[in-house]
């Protein structure tokens, strides 16, 4: 597990490579890490999910960092190129040196949550998390966001399970 404070150094580290190398880097955090780093809903992630340029020069970066620090090699990496859209909302995050870093917006990042799904692990605490921080009081609420991203065609039927789910949790809080 990586902790907030060691994204941001390896994310530094990542920054001053590039620099050296006289590149600049771009990169958009997306997954546990925004929820990590943006959010401060958390305080570890696996790894950091995102998509960066120049992709082959910042592959040889993370497996070098990955060496100098002792963490997995995926402990960066871009799995989730799947979920991300030509119409994925972004907003700046931070500089590190020669590395701009976005993220996806709230909204853009419950999307991709819901098309996953996923009630195992972080992310179904995630979707609720984004779920009071965007005040979603309904399904049709929660369908409008995913449906500004992704064909209503590929939602998954576990989606609307998880809506529900987390709907009544949050009627049951008040």
């Amino acid at each position: 597990m990586m902790s907030r404070e060691s994204i941001i150094e390896n994310l530094k580290r990542l920054g001053e490579k590039l620099e050296e190398r006289s590149l600049t880097g771009e990169l958009i955090l997306t997954g546990g890490a925004s929820m990590c780093l943006v959010h401060s809903a958390r305080d570890m992630t696996k790894d950091v999910d995102a998509l960066y340029e120049p992709k082959t020069e910042i592959n040889d970066i993370i497996r070098e960092i990955a060496e100098e620090n002792g963490l997995p090699l995926g402990w960066l990496n871009d799995s989730v190129k799947g979920f991300l859209t030509d119409t994925a909302q972004t907003e700046e995050f931070a500089r590190f040196g020669a590395l701009r870093v976005s993220t996806v917006t709230p909204r853009y990042l419950l999307a991709m949550k819901l098309m996953s799904a996923r009630m195992t692990g972080q992310d179904y605490q995630d979707i609720a998390y984004l779920f009071r921080q965007l005040e979603i009081a309904s399904i049709a609420d929660a369908q409008r966001i995913v449906e500004e991203y992704y064909p209503v065609a590929l939602l998954l039927p576990k989606t609307q399970y998880v809506i529900e789910q987390i709907l009544e949790e949050i009627r049951r809080e008040r």
